[in-house]
């Protein structure tokens, strides 16, 4: 099973925005990729992991895409966290 790791800050420095994400795409088998995604918030200097969501139910056939709908997820999870 490959993996792949990428990850994605969007906003200023940690204080302005705690919340990254890191996607993972996962290929199952020869051409069928899952993503995953995690968002960790950043406080006080401590990390911590606020979710973890592998997305198996729907897959791709490129890594990109993948990557793509992982990003995607992810960013749009972490913003409602912000909105919080």
């Amino acid at each position: 099973m490959k993996q792949s790791n990428h990850n994605y800050s969007h906003g200023h420095k940690h204080g302005h925005n705690p919340y990254t994400v890191s996607v993972y795409p996962i290929q199952q088998e020869p051409g069928l990729w899952f993503a995953t995604y995690m968002i960790a918030e950043y406080r006080n200097g401590a990390e911590r992991i606020v979710a973890n969501v592998a997305m198996r139910h729907d897959t791709h056939r490129s890594e990109a895409r993948a990557r793509q709908a992982a990003r995607h997820a992810g960013e749009s999870a972490a913003a409602r966290l912000r909105q919080q």
